[in-house]
C-alpha cells in the first residue's frame, strides 16, 4: 500500500473516477468503517450503502470522512 499527499485537483479527479470506498465515523468513542459505493458530481458526493443506523450515528457526530479505494492489480 502506498500513501502519499495529493493536490486538491488530484483528489477531486480521483473522487470523480473511483466508485468504492469507506464511510468513516465514530459512535460511542469507537471507530467504524462502512463499505460504500459513491459517485462525485458537481461538488457533491452521493453514497450508496446497505440499510443500517449510519444516518442516526452521523447525526449524533457529524464528523465523518470518506476513503476512496483504488485497486492496483499490477503488484
Amino acid at each position: 500500500m502506498l500513501i502519499h499527499d495529493m493536490t486538491n485537483q488530484k483528489c477531486l479527479s480521483a473522487l470523480a473516477r473511483l466508485r468504492l470506498g469507506g464511510l468513516r465515523f465514530t459512535r460511542a468513542n469507537q471507530p467504524y468503517v462502512v463499505p460504500i459505493y459513491f459517485t462525485y458530481h458537481n461538488t457533491r458526493l452521493y453514497a450508496f450503502s446497505r440499510l443500517g443506523q449510519k444516518t442516526e450515528w452521523m447525526r449524533a457526530n457529524p464528523r465523518v470522512c470518506i476513503e476512496a479505494d483504488e485497486l492496483n492489480h499490477s503488484q
